[in-house]
């Protein structure tokens, strides 16, 4: 298989963090630093009634979070080229949110 791939909810996570777009792009650009992951561009951040996307396209993968402040919940996906695990993405994105990746 030529990609690794986590999906994981981060919870208990503070709204003013979550509601900071540039703060949430500045993440998963340290995210995909900690992997090796060759951005395309910058970081898309959106806003809209449902929360913030914020999508990091990379030469072979990528890294997106939807985070919800209203309910202290962001979804995280990374997806990276063999045989670069998504693990350390997830830490880095976990403790810089201040919290834990659920077991």
């Amino acid at each position: 298989m030529p990609f690794s791939h986590a999906l994981t909810e981060l919870s208990g996570i503070s709204a003013p963090t979550l509601a900071d777009e540039h703060a949430l792009a500045a993440l998963v650009i340290a995210a995909a630093g900690a992997i090796g992951l060759t951005p395309h561009g910058p970081p898309t951040a959106r806003s809209g009634p449902q929360g913030i996307a914020v999508a990091l396209l990379g030469h072979g993968g990528h890294i997106v979070l939807h985070a919800r402040p209203g309910s202290g919940a962001c979804l995280v996906d990374v997806v990276t080229p063999n045989p670069t695990s998504p693990a350390r993405a997830l830490e880095v994105i976990a403790r810089r949110l201040g919290v834990a990746i659920p077991a």
